[in-house]
């Protein structure tokens, strides 16, 4: 597949161009406003935004606490993302079915005979 930007070669059903960057699908994939469930180390602000903007998680807990400790209004923006940011329904959780029953019981260890 050809980039329509840079004309580089990508591979085939790629939709991001490896050297460019650009979009090459004509609307590009939404990524939803959510708080992240699993993950998380507080209230799953920076790990949602990591999700969404497609950053490493750990930068934005390094330039939270930055800027909590150089004026606190790291502080100030994470509670109020804390608010904004929804969690994510429950339903787009469950991707696999719950597990069935469990396997036969373990047969029960004998006491150990008197001597």
């Amino acid at each position: 597949m050809i980039c329509p930007y840079c004309r580089t070669e990508n591979r085939p059903g790629a939709v991001k161009c490896a050297a460019c960057a650009s979009w090459m699908v004509e609307y590009p994939p939404i990524r939803e406003w959510h708080r992240a469930r699993e993950g998380k180390a507080i209230a799953g602000v920076c790990r949602g935004l990591a999700n969404r903007f497609g950053v490493p998680v750990a930068a934005l807990r390094l330039a939270f606490v930055l800027s909590l400790l150089l004026g606190g209004g790291g502080l100030v923006l994470y509670v109020a993302l804390w608010i904004a940011m929804p969690l994510p329904p429950a339903a787009a959780l469950a991707t696999a079915p719950p597990p069935g029953p469990p396997g036969p019981p373990a047969e029960p260890v004998p006491p150990p005979a008197a001597a």
